[in-house]
């Protein structure tokens, strides 16, 4: 009978911290972001197909950027995310393509395309551009995990921009239930500065 205590416990708690952790980054994305940021980072996800393509998650991350850049002329953007075993071009290339049809000038466009999860974008983004006043751009359920990366890369001078999904794209139900467990798995073990080589190809 105790155990069963325990466990009826355990099970309240975890829905408890599922549900808390949802309102918590619903309510930390209703953030604005500064106007005329020296640079807009755009955090890559999967591309898909031959030619790689963005997906739904993807474009609207990526409207949401072109829509600031348009309203800030002055701000420069890097796009993250290399290439994985499973995608044709890398999230960067695939990225700056669709910011050009969007109506964004090449020259304002970086590209990094080494990394492969979050906790490495802001470190290789930095390098690839100082970053200065930083504006970041991800989906609405990414942004408190991304901001807490970022300033472990020492990235401070930050605000985000959310691309929020509506409920009709199943990768929003996903976040409910992932989010909340890569939250607890980067506050743990993700130190960017620890791992990632800040003095290759220097």
């Amino acid at each position: 009978m105790i155990i069963i205590k325990l466990m009826k416990y355990g099970l309240v708690l975890i829905l408890a911290y599922f549900i808390l952790c949802n309102i918590v980054i619903y309510i930390f994305a209703q953030q604005k972001p500064l106007k005329n940021a020296d640079t807009l980072v755009v955090l890559g996800s999967q591309v898909i197909g031959k030619p790689a393509v963005a997906p739904p998650t993807l474009a609207n991350r990526l409207t949401v950027a072109a829509n600031y850049l348009h309203d800030n002329p002055r701000t420069k953007v890097v796009v993250c995310g290399g290439q994985g075993d499973d995608e044709t071009a890398s999230e960067a290339s695939v990225m700056a393509g669709y910011l050009i049809k969007k109506g964004i000038n090449p020259s304002r466009i970086y590209l990094e395309d080494k990394s492969r999860r979050t906790a490495q974008q802001f470190v290789y983004a930095n390098k690839v551009l100082p970053l200065g006043k930083t504006v970041v751009v991800s989906s609405d359920f990414h942004l408190l995990r991304s901001v807490m990366l970022a300033k472990r890369s020492g990235i401070t001078n930050i605000s985000i921009l959310p691309a929020p999904l509506c409920f009709k794209n199943f990768d929003k139900y996903i976040a409910l239930i992932r989010e909340p467990l890569a939250i607890i798995n980067s506050w743990l073990f993700d130190h960017p500065l620890s791992y990632v080589d800040t003095n290759q190809d220097k």
